[in-house]
């Protein structure tokens, strides 16, 4: 699964993005702290980073976090970027190796501040030819090692970690679906732990945004099933629910990208993807020639055939593309941003790319 000027915590003059109000929202919030917040729209000031603590959150430290907001006027579209940061699902993983970012130290506004992702391409209003250029930006930050899926709590030796990752979703939508009632078109992202994330929590946010198309793109989030019994072992560690619907998909990750394309044939899933890509495959425990037969196995399983899925994909060990927008272009002559430019338009000519 970012320099920008210096993000605002605190506009001068709040731009409410829907009829703001006092109304606390009708849920009990002597039994759920967090419940106060629920469906509060989100005050802030257009076109500068704001950061947003948000009740009910909690990173693995138990801390609360919250999102970054950077709204604007120029279009009733939404750009939901999830951050990577590795994952974690035992005391080796979380604590002796760590592997997760900021499942210790938290993630706040401080964080936020120092965050180099906000200076991505992705996030340039200035650049003509981002495609993302006129929407409004919600940053999600990562910081429960569970690719922003779980929720649970778990002792791994001395250290309790909360996997809160899919809870957390929960607690900031209703605040977002107020804050941009009116929102054309959702478009869900995310890189490495994010881009799991992002195709994890589709219907979550499909549901929060119900008059809204929602598309996704998972940058270097190919759901391949991993080696022996890891599958299993991070979604009961992590708390993971899959949907009911998605027959299998407990057991054999590749079966959920396929099951939303062919659910919601109106939603366009984009993955873009290094075939050996060494993150991933070290943490899906293959060697490189394994992983990349496993992924071309899942792009013509699940992509092939479906006019609403498509795959961008690149030969290489490299991890992610969005940081690099407008860097990569495959070897058949495709740039990344003109592809991913067609996948927000909906463009007949957005196609899978694979080099040979």
């Amino acid at each position: 699964m970012r320099k920008l000027p210096l993000l605002l915590l605190l506009a001068s003059v709040p731009l409410c993005f829907t009829a703001c109000g006092d109304d606390e929202p009708p849920c009990d919030s002597a039994a759920d702290p967090g419940c106060a917040d629920a469906g509060v729209p989100i005050s802030a000031a257009p076109e500068v980073w704001t950061w947003v603590d948000v009740a009910g959150t909690a990173c693995g430290n138990g801390a609360q976090t919250g999102i970054g907001i950077n709204p604007t006027n120029a279009s009733q579209d939404l750009y939901l970027y999830m951050q990577g940061g590795g994952a974690c699902w035992n005391e080796q993983t979380c604590f002796i190796q760590p592997s997760a970012s900021n499942l210790s130290t938290g993630y706040q506004a401080a964080q936020f501040q120092a965050d180099n992702t906000r200076n991505a391409p992705m996030f340039n209003r200035g650049k003509a030819t981002n495609p993302f250029r006129s929407m409004s930006f919600v940053f999600v930050p990562y910081c429960t090692g569970d690719v922003h899926a779980g929720n649970a709590v778990q002792t791994y030796g001395s250290n309790q970690v909360h996997h809160k990752g899919a809870a957390n979703v929960e607690a900031w939508l209703p605040r977002l679906a107020a804050t941009f009632p009116n929102a054309r078109r959702v478009f869900l992202a995310g890189s490495s732990a994010g881009g799991f994330g992002a195709q994890l929590n589709y219907e979550r946010v499909a549901a929060s945004f119900p008059r809204a198309e929602v598309h996704v793109l998972a940058d270097s989030g190919q759901l391949v099933t991993p080696a022996g019994t890891l599958q299993s072992t991070w979604f009961t560690n992590w708390g993971v629910t899959i949907p009911a619907a998605c027959t299998q998909c407990t057991t054999d990750f590749t079966r959920l990208p396929a099951y939303l394309a062919d659910t919601y044939p109106a939603s366009r899933f984009g993955l873009l993807a290094w075939d050996r890509d060494a993150v991933l495959r070290t943490f899906f425990a293959y060697p490189a020639d394994t992983y990349s037969a496993l992924t071309l196995q899942l792009l013509s399983s699940s992509y092939d055939g479906r006019a609403n899925a498509r795959y961008f994909l690149k030969r290489g060990t490299q991890h992610t593309f969005l940081g690099g927008l407008e860097t990569h272009t495959s070897t058949t002559g495709v740039a990344l941003n003109d592809w991913v430019t067609r996948w927000v338009e909906g463009d007949a000519a957005w196609n899978n790319v694979q080099e040979p």
